[in-house]
C-alpha cells in the first residue's frame, strides 16, 4: 500500500499550466491574481485559479461560508494553484462573493470576486423499493445515524495539499440513469434529492478513481451499500457507492483510474449500478458536466 509521503513524492512537477479559456474575470491586487468564471449554476463545479509573485505563508479562501486553506505550488518562480469550489443545492440565486486572503512577506492582500449563481430545475423521480429501506426500524435507524457520522466526516476534510490533476477519469463507462439533483420519491413518499449521479453498469463491471487521492473511508452501509470515499486535496471528495467487492483500504493512496473496486447492487438499489457522488468544499456537486470537460483547466502542458 502506498504511504502518504511516497504518494506526494510522486506527484509531477510541473512545469508550467495552460490558461483557462472559460475563465471570464479576474482580480488582482499587489500583483496576486484570481481568476474565476463570471456565472455558474446550482449544483454545479467550477474551478479558479490564484497565482502569487511570492510564497504565501497563508492562504484562505471563503466561498458559501465554507472555508479552505490550500497550499500554492511554486512554478517559474511564483506560486499558483488551480482550486475546485462549487455550489450546493441550496444555494441561493444571485452574486456571491469569493473571497482570497494571502499573507506574504508580512503583508497581507485580499482578492475578491463575484460570481453569479442562477437556479436550475431538476424533475422528478419515482422509485419502488423495499420497505425497509423507507420505514427504517429503530436498529436500522440507529444505524443510518451512525453511518451518517462517518461520511458526513469524510466529505468534510479538507486536506491543504492538491492531490488531483486533470483530465479526471469516468470510473465507469455506463451511461447514466438517474441524474444529479432529482427529486425523489420512494414507494410515493418524497426524500431528499438526489446528490449523485447514477451509471449503468453490469455487475462485476470495475470502477476507476475519478482522480488521485487517499482512501479515507470504506465498509458497507445501510443505504450505500459497499461505499469508497477517496480525497482528492483542498476540498474534493469523490464517493462510489452500491459496490459488489471493494479492493481498496482506508489510508492508501490511489491514482486516477486506478480499480477501488467493481459495480454491485449493495445497499438501497432497483439493481446494479454505480453512485458516484463528488463533494467540492462540502457542496455536492454535478459531476456530469465535468466528466464533458465544462470548465476544467488543462493542469499539464
Amino acid at each position: 500500500m502506498i504511504s502518504r509521503r511516497a504518494f506526494l513524492g510522486s506527484l509531477p512537477v510541473m512545469a508550467g499550466w495552460c490558461a483557462f479559456p472559460a475563465l471570464a474575470s479576474a482580480a488582482s491586487a499587489g500583483g496576486a491574481v484570481l481568476s474565476a468564471p463570471e456565472s455558474v449554476s446550482v449544483g454545479e463545479a467550477f474551478f479558479v485559479k490564484i497565482v502569487c509573485p511570492r510564497e504565501a505563508r497563508r492562504v484562505k479562501v471563503s466561498w458559501l461560508g465554507e472555508e479552505l486553506s490550500p497550499v500554492l505550488r511554486p512554478i517559474d518562480g511564483h506560486y499558483e494553484n488551480w482550486l475546485a469550489l462549487g455550489v450546493g443545492l441550496g444555494a441561493k440565486a444571485g452574486g456571491h462573493r469569493l473571497r482570497v486572503e494571502l499573507a506574504t512577506q508580512g503583508k497581507t492582500q485580499v482578492l475578491t470576486q463575484l460570481v453569479q449563481v442562477s437556479t436550475r430545475t431538476f424533475p422528478e423521480q419515482h422509485l419502488k423499493v423495499a420497505k425497509k429501506m423507507v420505514h427504517l426500524s429503530k436498529e436500522s435507524l440507529d444505524r443510518h445515524y451512525r453511518e451518517k457520522k462517518l461520511m458526513k466526516a469524510a466529505l468534510a476534510r479538507r486536506s491543504p495539499e492538491r492531490f488531483w490533476d486533470s483530465p479526471f477519469v469516468r470510473p465507469v463507462p455506463g451511461s447514466m440513469s438517474s441524474a444529479f439533483g432529482l427529486r425523489r420519491f420512494f414507494n410515493g413518499e418524497p426524500r431528499a434529492p438526489h446528490r449523485g449521479v447514477d451509471l449503468r453498469g453490469a455487475k462485476g463491471t470495475p470502477i476507476k478513481a475519478f482522480a488521485a487521492g487517499e482512501v479515507v473511508l470504506t465498509g458497507n452501509f445501510y443505504f450505500s451499500g459497499n461505499a469508497v470515499f477517496v480525497d482528492h486535496g483542498q476540498g474534493m471528495v469523490s464517493l462510489y457507492c452500491h459496490m459488489s467487492h471493494i479492493d481498496v483500504k482506508e489510508g492508501q493512496f490511489v491514482s486516477a483510474g486506478q480499480i477501488l473496486g467493481q459495480v454491485g447492487s449493495t445497499g438501497r438499489v432497483t439493481g446494479p449500478h454505480l453512485h458516484f457522488g463528488l463533494s467540492v468544499m462540502g457542496n455536492m456537486v454535478d459531476a456530469m458536466p465535468i466528466f464533458a470537460g465544462k470548465g476544467v483547466p488543462t493542469t499539464r502542458e
